[in-house]
């Protein structure tokens, strides 16, 4: 019975279904969401709802059947039981607000699709590296919040009058998003304040901010590669965790020497023809 339930869980049939069963509730969500619906109409669409959190719990229900307790060793599980067992809060009492968080249901898509999967595992652990970027940049933040404080709170207090106004006028520098609009007026009063502005720019927006892209593309790359070291170890081929660069001089070596090989086996049996010859 069980070895039934594992099979079908790793039917590709049955997963496709449980993906359809989640865009399909996302669309319910969105379409409960109109104010204008008739009971009837409301109704309906709450049976489905109801009847795609059936789904969802039956497929728990099997993966618990098969792994047992190992099922909560896997973080993905634990979430898909939390999304669901949210789900089944009661609609009434203290805990309706729970009710409101269903929509969570749709992050399951994220454990249903492999691609997903990868693009989580690689920003989780991106998380130490990003720590460090937003450490040095926060260090950043504050020496030019105390900076433009100082500088500017006389010229422009509206913006600059203290720390805390003065980290949000910053915060709008990163984004860029009308910069110019905030330091022209304080260039007009400070002639030479504009260093402060394009510096600051300079090493947050242009310099930070595009370290921390690359460490969160980095740890894609190896979120992917892990992903394929994965799939080629459930065929049997073992792969080491070493550098795509290691690897390849791997293979080049031993193309070198496959070809040495060959080059010596040739030049033998030209040899061997001569002297037949």
């Amino acid at each position: 019975m069980l070895k039934t339930i594992s099979a079908v869980l790793d039917n590709g049939l049955f997963q496709k279904f449980i993906i359809g069963v989640i865009l399909g509730n996302a669309v319910l969500l969105g379409l409960m969401t109109q104010q204008d619906l008739s009971p009837g109409t409301l109704q309906v669409f709450e049976l489905l709802d109801n009847a795609c959190l059936v789904v969802f719990c039956v497929e728990i229900a099997m993966k618990l059947a098969v792994q047992r307790l190992r099922f909560f060793r896997d973080g993905w599980n634990v979430f898909d039981f939390a999304v669901v067992a949210i789900a089944l809060a009661p609609a009434s009492g203290p805990l309706a607000v729970l009710r409101a968080m269903r929509v969570f249901r749709l992050m399951r898509l994220v454990t249903a699709v492999p691609s997903m999967r990868q693009v989580i595992t690689g920003m989780f652990s991106a998380l130490p590296g990003v720590g460090s970027v937003a450490g040095v940049l926060f260090v950043m933040f504050y020496v030019a919040g105390i900076m433009g404080t100082s500088f500017f709170h006389e010229v422009e207090p509206r913006r600059f009058g203290d720390l805390g106004s003065t980290f949000f006028t910053l915060f709008q520098f990163l984004t860029l998003e009308g910069w110019p609009d905030v330091a022209r007026p304080v260039i007009e009063k400070l002639p030479h304040a504009w260093p402060f502005f394009v510096i600051f720019i300079v090493l947050t927006t242009f310099t930070t901010l595009n370290l921390l892209f690359g460490i969160i593309v980095n740890a894609m790359e190896e979120a992917k590669e892990e992903g394929a070291r994965e799939k080629l170890a459930e065929q049997g081929v073992e792969m080491t965790h070493e550098s795509t660069e290691m690897r390849l001089a791997v293979i080049e070596r031993e193309l070198q020497a496959a070809r040495a090989t060959i080059a010596a086996l040739t030049a033998q049996a030209e040899a061997a023809v001569d002297v037949k010859g």
